[in-house]
């Protein structure tokens, strides 16, 4: 059996409400005029310091990791640049409620399973750009997260529906926090593409801690569609 992680937390509830589109910036947008990159920092600044846990440094892997209230997955980003290492920004979950509703590890990519032996955990993410992080000042979670937005603009973006910014991590795997926390119940949210798993032998209805819901979104052209998506919701006050 796979080994568990250290703490669990309560069944979720359902995630009310739809993810819709991002609106990214473009790399030629000015710094100074980026609204919603700018909002996105200091949103998630907030967000990290209500966790009750906040982030911390993995030397080893040069990344900050941001854990959920029930330590079943994780946010990690890049602190400094490693040309080796397969990942700047991912996500990083528990592969045990995966397994228990059917997952075949071996049919799942195999740089999804490289924490898997040590861990339990499953993680998907990409690479990002390959400039270097020009820090001005203490390196930080913050002052990370700020050189995504700066060098990485389109892996940011604004998520209306639910009041939401957002990083991708992957097609379809995002991790999302609240613009106002004071307004919204859901602070923080985890976001997989079943497909992956299902292709992989997983019955969605059967993962636990994770909402597996049909949702609303938009392409680029402003049309609007379906899709599932596994959610894993958190009100962080």
């Amino acid at each position: 059996m796979l080994k568990k992680s250290v703490c669990r937390g309560a069944v979720m509830g359902a995630l009310a409400g739809a993810l819709a589109l991002y609106a990214g910036g473009s790399a030629e947008a000015a710094w100074g005029t980026d609204i919603v990159g700018q909002t996105a920092i200091t949103s998630f600044e907030a967000t990290a310091g209500a966790l009750e846990f906040p982030p911390v440094a993995d030397d080893h892997m040069k990344v900050w990791v941001l854990t959920a209230p029930d330590g079943e997955a994780a946010f990690w980003w890049r602190k400094e640049a490693d040309e080796g290492r397969t990942f700047d920004v991912f996500l990083c979950f528990d592969a045990e409620p995966f397994v228990n509703a059917g997952l075949d590890l071996g049919k799942l990519p195999d740089d999804m399973k490289e924490m898997l032996d040590d861990r339990g955990k499953l993680m998907i993410g990409k690479k990002l750009s390959k400039e270097a992080l020009a820090y001005d000042g203490e390196i930080t979670p913050i002052s990370s997260f700020e050189q995504i937005v700066k060098l990485d603009r389109e892996s940011v973006g604004y998520h209306a529906a639910l009041d939401h910014y957002g990083v991708t991590v992957a097609d379809g795997f995002l991790f999302e926090w609240a613009k106002d926390m004071s307004t919204n119940d859901k602070d923080i949210v985890f976001v997989l593409d079943p497909k992956l798993f299902i292709d992989a032998g997983v019955n969605p209805a059967k993962v636990e801690g994770w909402n597996y819901a049909k949702v609303p979104l938009e392409d680029a052209r402003g049309r609007k569609f379906e899709a599932e998506k596994f959610l894993k919701p958190f009100d962080l006050k």
